[in-house]
């Protein structure tokens, strides 16, 4: 049981950004030949373009999971499997799809 956190902080030893940090800004996404944004901010809050506010909570684990939460019920709407490549380039997958995103400078 140890080792888990360990490994979670181990990019935060190394140099590297937390997480949480790394998720925090603006993304984009080329779905079905259309490029959209969606901004993580760092209240915990997330605006998907065209799509209403909702929160968002980072699970820092193994793997990490991102989950979006409706903020009028505080339901669970979607958990993503959350893979940081860099820190411009991230992947999100879940619900049999996955979602490349690209930090818009």
């Amino acid at each position: 049981m140890v080792i888990v956190p360990l490994l979670v902080a181990l990019p935060t030893a190394c140099g590297q950004k937390p997480p949480a940090e790394l998720l925090t800004g603006t993304w984009e996404t080329r779905t079905t030949g259309e490029t959209r944004t969606v901004e993580f901010r760092a209240d915990g809050t997330v605006e998907p373009e065209g799509e209403e506010l909702q929160g968002w909570e980072l699970l820092e684990a193994e793997p990490l999971i991102v989950r979006i939460i409706d903020l009028e019920d505080g339901e669970v709407d979607a958990e993503l499997t959350l893979v940081i490549e860099n820190e411009n380039e991230i992947s999100l997958s879940g619900e049999g799809r996955t979602m490349r995103l690209r930090r818009v400078e």
